[in-house]
Order: C-alpha cells, then sequence, then structure tokens
C-alpha cells in the first residue's frame, strides 16, 4: 500500500512542478499519423511546426494562466499517449475565454 501512496505523492509533485513552467511533451506519437491519407494535408512537418509554434506561444503567455487550468489541461493531454502543445493552448484559451462568457 505504502508504493501506491509513494506513487501518488510523487505524481502530484510532479504534476505541481508542470505548472510552473511550459512542460516538455513528447509530440512525435502525436504527430507520427500525420503522413497517412486519412489525415488530409497535414504531415509530420506540419504536426511538427504547429506544435513548435504552440509551446513557443505557452512560453509566453504561461504565467498568465490560473495553475488550477494549466494542471488540468496538461493531464488532459496526456489522456491517451498523444500528448499536443496545441492542445494545450487550446484547452487553456477555452477556460479563460469561457471565464469572460456571460
Amino acid at each position: 500500500m505504502s508504493m501506491y501512496l509513494a506513487a501518488a505523492v510523487l505524481g502530484g509533485v510532479l504534476m505541481v512542478s508542470a505548472t510552473d513552467n511550459v512542460p516538455k511533451l513528447d509530440t512525435q506519437p502525436t504527430c507520427a499519423g500525420a503522413d497517412s491519407v486519412l489525415s488530409g494535408n497535414r504531415n509530420t512537418a506540419s504536426c511538427e511546426q504547429s506544435e513548435q509554434q504552440a509551446r513557443n506561444t505557452l512560453s509566453t503567455e504561461w504565467q498568465k494562466f490560473p495553475v488550477s487550468d494549466k494542471r488540468n489541461c496538461v493531464a488532459e493531454t496526456n489522456i491517451g499517449g498523444f500528448p499536443s502543445y496545441v492542445q494545450v493552448l487550446t484547452c487553456l484559451e477555452m477556460a479563460r475565454d469561457a471565464r469572460t462568457m456571460p
């Protein structure tokens, strides 16, 4: 039982530290299928470029987002094994914009 508790605590620490700076995501699994027939005009290079642009935007905007939103959006993008800076950025922007709606 103590092994599970240690894993939960470590996971919590890692999640909190991930919200201080833009997390490092492995977007290779996300872009790996971009060359398939089903992806239309997207290819691996354009996917990687989109991911890098989103990471750059996150780098400049990261401190403007609430910690709870960052924690939630980073956790969401890691579900399923296809992490994406584009997804994190979109999630953060949607959470921000939802707060301004009447």
